[in-house]
C-alpha cells in the first residue's frame, strides 16, 4: 500500500459575501476535489489541542501524526533542523522575519517584507551576522522572509507573537515578554536600522518570534511502520520531516508562494513512492494568499492545486495499484482575518478500502463520516490497512 498526504496550508475559510456567501473552496472550480469527496470518505480534523495556538507548526505536527502536547517545543527548532543547524539542550532558536513597518516603526505593515526575495534576504542576513554574531546571535538564511536566529547556552524564558497575527496593528503591546525579552527587543531595534539602511527596497526591519528548544521526536517508522518522504518549500515542514526520519525532496521552482512549481511538487512526490511507502506534500500557497487578504489569489491557489497537482497525483498513484490519498488543510486562514483560526478542517480520504459516504462535493460543510477530536490520530486512522 502506498500513502500520499496532500496538505493544503490554510485552504479552509469563512463564507465570503463577495462570493455569494460561499467559501473559497465552494466558489473555486474544483472538479478533482469534488471527485475525491464523492467517491471517498470525508471527515473533520481538530488539529489544534486545547490551549494551543493554531500555528502551522502545531497543525502540521497533528496531520503528520505527532501529538503536539507531547512533541511540540516551538516552531523555530523544527526550521533549524531543516537547515542542518545543531541545537544543544541549552540553546534557543527563533524565527526572524524580514518585515515592513509603517508609521515610524509603530505598525506592522507586512510580515513578509513584501515577499522579499531569497537573494535580498540572504544579503540582509549577512549584514546582521556581521554585526551581531560576536554578540552571541547567530543569523541563518531561510526562504525569503523566513529566517532564523540561534542563541547558545541561554536561560531565556520568552514569549513572542507571530507577525502575521498583527498585520496593520501597533506593535508595542506585542513585543517579546519574559526572561531575556529586553535583550531580544534591543536586538530588533538595532537590526531594524541596519535593514532600513541595507538598500533593499520594500523592507525596513525584522520581527523575532517562534521561540523554542530542541525537540525529542520518535521516528515515523517507529510510530507508524512506514518510511517515506516530504515534499515542501518551507523549512518548518522539512524540519518536521527530518526529525521524523523522512527523506526531504527538493523540487526546482518550489517557492512556498503562489508562483510555486505545483506540477513539479506533485510529480516528485509520486515518483518518491518508487522507493518509499509514504509521502507528505505541503502546499503553502493558500495560506500566503489568506494572509495577504486576497480572495483572487486564494481562489487561484486552490484551483491550481485542483487542476495542476491532483491530476498528476491521481494518475501517478494508479501505477502502484493499492494506495490511499489524504487531502486536508491544516487550519483555516480566512482572507477576512488574514490570520489562522482554531476550527476543525475538512478532510477527505480516497483509495483502497475507503467507503464512499453521502458527500458529493468538497467544502467546509462536508457531512463527516469521521471526526478526529485528537487531530494527531488521523495518521493511524489513515495508515490503518483495514477498511475506513
Amino acid at each position: 500500500m502506498k500513502y500520499l498526504v496532500l496538505l493544503c496550508d490554510g485552504m479552509a475559510d469563512f463564507k465570503i459575501p463577495e462570493l455569494g456567501d460561499k467559501t473559497i473552496i465552494e466558489y473555486a472550480n474544483t472538479p478533482n476535489f469534488d471527485r475525491l469527496a464523492e467517491f471517498g470518505s470525508c471527515g473533520l480534523i481538530h488539529t489544534v489541542p486545547e490551549g494551543m495556538y493554531p500555528g502551522s507548526d502545531i497543525c502540521n505536527l497533528s496531520i503528520f501524526g505527532y501529538d503536539p502536547k507531547k512533541y511540540y517545543t516551538g516552531r523555530s527548532p523544527l526550521e533549524a533542523a531543516s537547515k542542518g543547524i545543531d541545537l544543544d539542550d541549552t540553546d534557543m532558536s527563533f524565527r526572524c522575519n524580514i518585515v515592513t513597518y509603517s508609521d515610524n516603526y509603530s505598525v506592522m505593515e507586512d510580515f513578509s517584507g513584501n515577499h522579499v526575495s531569497d537573494e535580498d534576504a540572504s544579503y540582509i542576513i549577512d549584514i546582521l551576522n556581521t554585526e551581531f554574531r560576536d554578540q552571541g546571535f547567530e543569523f541563518y538564511s531561510g526562504v525569503g522572509y523566513r529566517n532564523l536566529i540561534v542563541v547558545r547556552n541561554c536561560d531565556y524564558d520568552i514569549t513572542t507573537v507571530p507577525p502575521h497575527d498583527i498585520m496593520g496593528e501597533k506593535v508595542k503591546k506585542y513585543l517579546p515578554s519574559g526572561k531575556g525579552a529586553d535583550g531580544i527587543t534591543e536586538l530588533m531595534n538595532k537590526a531594524n536600522k541596519l535593514v532600513a539602511e541595507s538598500g533593499v527596497a520594500g523592507v525596513n526591519g525584522i520581527w523575532i518570534w517562534g521561540e523554542g528548544r530542541k525537540p525529542k521526536m520518535d521516528l515515523y517508522k517507529t510510530l507508524y511502520g512506514v518510511e517515506g518522504s516530504v515534499v515542501a518549500a518551507v523549512d518548518l515542514i522539512k524540519g518536521i520531516g527530518k526529525y521524523a526520519g523522512l527523506d526531504i525532496i527538493e523540487v526546482p521552482g518550489a517557492t512556498g508562494f503562489i508562483d510555486t512549481n505545483f506540477e513539479g511538487k506533485a510529480s516528485y512526490a509520486v515518483d518518491s513512492l518508487n522507493y518509499g511507502d509514504y509521502v507528505f506534500i505541503h502546499v503553502e500557497a493558500p495560506d500566503e494568499a489568506g494572509h495577504m487578504g486576497s480572495i483572487e489569489e486564494k481562489i487561484k491557489a486552490v484551483e491550481n492545486i485542483d487542476s495542476i497537482m491532483l491530476p498528476v497525483i491521481l494518475e501517478g498513484l494508479k501505477r502502484f495499484g493499492d494506495y490511499r490519498l489524504l487531502v486536508t488543510p491544516d487550519h483555516p486562514t480566512p482572507v477576512s482575518l488574514r490570520t489562522h483560526v482554531k476550527k476543525p478542517v475538512p478532510a477527505v480520504i480516497y483509495g483502497k478500502d475507503v467507503k464512499k459516504d453521502s458527500n458529493t462535493f468538497y467544502s467546509e460543510d462536508i457531512l463527516p463520516s469521521f471526526v478526529m477530536n485528537d487531530g494527531y490520530k488521523i495518521a493511524k486512522y489513515f495508515l490503518n490497512k483495514s477498511n475506513i
